[in-house]
């Protein structure tokens, strides 16, 4: 067994139907579900400067994305999005993408449930989730991937799967996947970062 997930709780039992996707501080995990019918009501593209692919975020969220890349940009740091809101179906489809013949569902998912959320249990379906820049742990080592772990909880985001914490998560340490609570409000917020 891997160590990193020693002492795993089981999950997707007991699981919950959020009951307000719409708020900021929502939680969707392993033991919380969105609908299936779930589309945030204030999804908004990401500029294009930041957003290759044409993603989409929330409001909110997407505004202190667009401002921790600016300040980033300043600062000689590209960050771009590679991932933002996904609807139920196409996280089914990710989920899914690797399941071959020979492989029983059930350790289909006992594999990928290190990597990937099931439908209805990703924070990309409430809007309020980025991926950025890369997609391999590698990128924490990367000046973007860096200049986050410092900076990015000045503009309301948390790395949310951090590295040592796999057993509390349920997820392998994805150093590029933000998510959006609040923005904070910092007096001077250039001349503390700069």
């Amino acid at each position: 067994m891997d160590e990193r997930f020693a002492g795993e709780k089981q999950y997707y039992v007991n699981i919950k139907k959020v009951l307000n996707p719409d708020s900021i501080y929502v939680l969707v995990d392993k033991f919380n579900q969105l609908d299936e019918e779930y589309v945030p009501f204030d999804l908004e593209m990401i500029h294009e400067k930041f957003n290759p692919m044409r993603l989409l975020m929330r409001r909110e969220a997407r505004i202190a994305f667009e401002d921790m890349c600016c300040l980033a940009e300043r600062q000689g740091i590209m960050l771009e999005a590679v991932s933002a809101f996904r609807s139920y179906s196409y996280q089914s489809m990710i989920y899914m993408k690797n399941w071959a013949e020979g492989i029983s569902l059930e350790e289909y998912q006992r594999i990928r449930d290190r990597v990937s959320a099931r439908p209805g249990h990703s924070e990309h379906q409430t809007g309020l989730a980025v991926d950025i820049n890369d997609l391999e742990e590698t990128f924490a080592d990367t000046q973007a991937g860096r200049w986050l772990a410092n900076n990015a909880h000045y503009f309301g985001f948390i790395l949310r799967y951090p590295k040592g914490k796999e057993s509390i998560t349920g997820y392998d340490y994805e150093p590029w996947h933000f998510r959006y609570l609040a923005k904070a409000w910092i007096k001077s917020l250039d001349q503390s970062l700069n």
